[in-house]
Parts: structure tokens; C-alpha cells; sequence
């Protein structure tokens, strides 16, 4: 069975067959992993930007990625202006989001 559209075919059979392949690729290259890896040892203890983490120590986004925040600085603090709570609001937004990607669709 093919569907034949003005961009092409489309055939479920050749769909499938790719997917079946792209998933016996992927478990292919995942069977070649380390198997000396143990679970409970070192080598699954924190690591921290190329140091080892202090024990009962807990690093929040926050400070991971401060350099990123703090140079968003300007773009973060209007979303959090824009951020009111109200789901009422989330859906105004989503759905004048999708009118105007519609209106941009239609007229391109």
C-alpha cells in the first residue's frame, strides 16, 4: 500500500521496516557498553564539574548554571513578570500562539 501525496510517497510497510532497524541499532550499540560498571561503588558516586562532591552536599540548578542565569538576567525577569499563576492566563496565551502560527500558515 502507498500513499503517493504532491511531496512524495509514504509507505507503512517502509516505516515500520526503518523504525525495526533504527531500534536493532540502537540495542546494538547499547549491548557494546562497559560491563565492568558496578552499581554501589565509586563509580557511580556525584562528580561535579571535574571534582568529586562532598558528601550530604546538595547543588541546586541555581548554582550550577549561575553564569547562564545571570547573563539572562534581562529575558528571565520578564518571563517571571509574565508568569501570573492563573491557568486562565496560560491558555489566553497558548491559544493567541496558535492563532497567530495559524494566520502565518494561511498566509505563507
Amino acid at each position: 500500500m502507498i500513499l503517493e501525496t504532491f511531496e512524495g510517497f509514504w509507505s507503512p510497510l517502509v516505516w515500520t521496516a526503518v523504525a525495526v532497524a533504527v531500534t536493532l541499532l540502537a540495542l546494538a550499540l547499547r549491548s557494546r557498553g562497559r560491563r565492568d560498571h558496578k552499581k554501589g561503588t565509586e563509580q557511580t558516586a556525584p562528580f561535579l564539574s571535574g571534582e568529586a562532591a562532598p558528601d550530604g552536599v546538595h547543588v541546586g540548578g541555581q548554582h550550577l548554571y549561575w553564569g547562564f542565569v545571570e547573563a539572562l538576567r534581562p529575558y528571565i525577569e520578564r518571563l517571571r513578570a509574565a508568569h501570573t499563576g492563573f491557568v486562565v492566563d496560560y491558555v489566553t496565551w497558548l491559544v493567541v500562539a496558535l492563532a497567530g502560527i495559524m494566520l502565518l500558515v494561511l498566509l505563507v
